[in-house]
């Protein structure tokens, strides 16, 4: 009998060097130096690329460890996309490219030329195939759930098998559910159960593919695997019984068995990310599902579908069709196609158990990387342009301003608000932000504990931890995204408190409605100018109100000028909120909002003195955000925080800070005029 052990180690761009120590010390290092005292021992290992680039750049002793190990045939290295996307994200040509970024650089360090390779989160298409075998990949691995749910008998499950697309073949090996919610978790004599059941029932092979980290990163894992000594009683345990029970590398069992026969799978990925790509209000429900169906039909049950994450996270898509128009764009330019393609990496783009899109660094790697593709393909020379063009593919047009310093995207179907803010000489959207939205797992914070529980003999998806306590007070959920330029139309009853939970009635309908808009390009600027005829409900009673904002981008200026018209036939006064969301990569250290020659915390929560002028500081991303405007009554002000899930638990997590000057209207007199600037310096 046969075990394949495939470890994936991966680390996405833009994390912090200090968490690739942390990755490195406790799970990366001391896995091989364990492995190398047992000389039968063979794994079958995947770096993604940023992550192998760093280990490469950074611990020469640690890839003089693996180099020998390959050298000696105990290692056998898998490629992937470089910066491990989801290929089903990419473009053909991308998908291909970016494998053979990772298999050239691989073969650059071990000297071998992989054959096999990671498939991102094992999201599964079926013309994936093709992508892969012209890549020059002969075999990859996804779960057992993905042959359980086209029919595959459990039984059938040891072994590998062939597929194609358009003729193109590839051999796909199931990794056991069964194995990954074993190790490193249970005792040796429960694994040892289930090896002896696996060879009673006649099968040659079973694969266990999955994470580095749960061997020391994940919570409670390092005591477990390293201090206590469970890796080392399992090589032990391997290395013992090798005359039953023997480890191998794919190329060695594809050489010597040949595949089960052939196979066909669907749009799939792991049981837990079918959860996670669910609405929210549905995940639940799943899960319920899947935990009260008795085993014979529980294979048969199946989640959501990957590519939801782009319908459930506004967020998401943004960047997404953001870097497929970037995509669309670089022609030979290869040092614009590289970040493109660090732009791509799967982390930032969807949220499960993981922080994943909830991160804003992980976002604002994203942007950073599009954003300095984007400035390698433009041109030199001063310009301003304006265009309308639907480029989140939803049927509706929104309107992009662009200069040398500037780009700026606005929703016009929503509000004509400002939902992207490039400032390109430092590299940043300070738009990136993140709405605060319900998660299915929301319902299990109260029963979350805040002491550090974990004793590695649980995966992260069975730990309900707290890393704080009181966490459910912070579950306020917005019905708008968090965008700037945003048109609040309030009563005089609206207090700061309901508007921070969002808990409060807004009687005019300007926020989420649609705005018509034209482009003007004049002789040194481009002119967005948006005008919505919309009401004010007062005891039932529609009151015609219009809202024209007109907003500019000068040639050669890093400022953007807005020209508020405010016009009805109201002869009360109501509140006119015009809200601000600036994303910041935290909110402490030298970071601050500065308010009348006072320096406030960007987390500040509540109602400021009057005043026209306001400088956010973050010198992390290298930005000032200067805003002036005419002096309303009062500043509304407060944090956007969510929480979420990640690897340690449930956590508070800064996401921007909203600003907003407020100003009572009264129309009984005439129109009201309201200015805005909003400038950008380098920091």
């Amino acid at each position: 009998m046969h075990l394949i052990i495939c470890i994936h180690n991966h680390q996405p761009v833009g994390n912090m060097d200090f968490i690739l120590e942390e990755a490195y010390e406790k799970a990366y290092k001391p896995f091989f130096e364990v492995m190398d005292e047992f000389t039968d021992i063979k794994i079958n290992l995947h770096f993604s690329g940023y992550l192998l680039m760093w280990l490469n750049q950074n611990k020469p002793d640690y890839i003089k460890l693996l180099k020998r190990l390959v050298k000696k045939g105990r290692i056998e290295i898998l490629s992937g996309g470089m910066y491990e996307p989801i290929l089903s994200f990419l473009s053909e040509d991308d998908g291909i490219s970016q494998i053979k970024m990772h298999m050239d650089y691989a073969e650059s360090i071990f000297g071998n030329r992989p054959k096999g390779m990671w498939l991102a989160e094992r999201v599964y298409e079926p013309y994936m195939p093709k992508i892969i075998n012209k890549a020059g990949i002969h075999y990859t691995l996804v779960d057992d759930n993905h042959f359980k749910s086209v029919g595959v008998a459990d039984e059938d499950l040891f072994g590998y098998f062939i597929t194609e697309y358009e003729g193109k073949k590839l051999f796909i090996f199931p990794g056991l559910e069964s194995l990954r919610y074993t190790i490193p978790f249970k005792p040796i004599e429960d694994i040892d159960l289930y090896f002896k059941g696996v060879e009673k029932r006649g099968g040659d092979l079973t694969v266990f593919g999955d994470d580095g980290e749960k061997f020391g990163l994940w919570p409670g894992t390092y005591d477990h695997v390293y201090t206590k000594g469970w890796l080392r009683t399992f090589f032990a345990y391997l290395q013992k019984n090798k005359a039953w029970l023997k480890t191998t590398t794919f190329s060695k069992y594809m050489s010597d068995n040949p595949p089960k026969g052939r196979i066909y799978l669907n749009c799939n990925s792991y049981k837990e990310m079918a959860e996670w790509c669910l609405p929210a209000c549905q995940s639940g429900k799943y899960d319920a599902c899947i935990n009260c169906a008795e085993d014979n039909y529980r294979d048969f049950l199946k989640g959501g579908y990957f590519k939801y994450f782009l319908i459930k996270y506004d967020e998401s898509n943004d960047m997404h069709k953001k870097m497929l128009d970037v995509t669309q764009k670089v022609g030979q330019n290869e040092e614009a196609r590289r970040h493109v393609f660090m732009g791509q990496s799967n982390d930032s783009y969807w949220h499960g158990v993981f922080g994943g899109l909830y991160l804003p660094h992980l976002r604002a790697s994203v942007y950073e990387h599009l954003i300095e593709a984007e400035k390698l393909l433009e041109l030199k020379k001063p310009f301003a342009e304006g265009v309308l063009k639907d480029i989140n593919i939803d049927g509706y047009d929104e309107a992009i301003l662009d200069n040398n310093d500037i780009k700026a995207c606005f929703f016009l179907k929503e509000g004509g608000v400002m939902y992207e803010l490039d400032y390109k000489p430092s590299s940043v959207n300070i738009m990136a932000t993140l709405q605060r939205r319900y998660e299915g797992y929301h319902d299990k914070i109260k029963a979350a504990v805040s002491a550090d529980v974990a004793d590695g003999t649980k995966t992260i998806h069975d730990m309900v931890i707290a890393k704080e306590e009181g966490l459910s007070k912070y579950l306020h959920y917005d019905w708008y995204r968090r965008a700037s330029f945003i048109d609040h139309v309030m009563g005089k009853d609206v207090e700061f408190d309901s508007f921070y939970k969002s808990s409060y009635f807004e009687p005019g309908d300007f926020v989420k409605e649609p705005y018509e808009a034209v482009i003007k390009k004049e002789k040194n600027l481009v002119r967005l100018s948006m005008e919505r005829k919309g009401r004010f409900l007062k005891h039932g009673q529609d009151i015609a109100l219009k809202i024209k904002k007109d907003i500019i981008l000068i040639k050669g200026e890093n400022t953007i000028l807005a020209d508020y018209m405010i016009e009805g036939e109201f002869d009360e006064t109501f509140y006119l909120g015009i809200e601000f969301n600036f994303s910041f990569l935290g909110s402490g250290g030298d970071r601050y909002v500065e308010i009348d020659g006072e320096r406030l915390s960007l987390t500040t929560q509540g109602v400021l003195k009057p005043s026209g002028r306001a400088l956010f500081h973050d010198p992390y991303q290298h930005i000032d955000v200067s805003l002036d405007f005419d002096d309303p009554f009062a500043v509304w002000t407060h944090p956007v925080e969510v929480v979420s899930l990640s690897e340690s638990g449930f956590e508070r997590n800064y996401q921007s800070t909203m600003f907003m000057p407020v100003w009572g209207i009264n129309l009984s007199e005439g129109p009201k005029r309201i200015t805005i600037r909003l400038q950008l310096n380098k920091a």
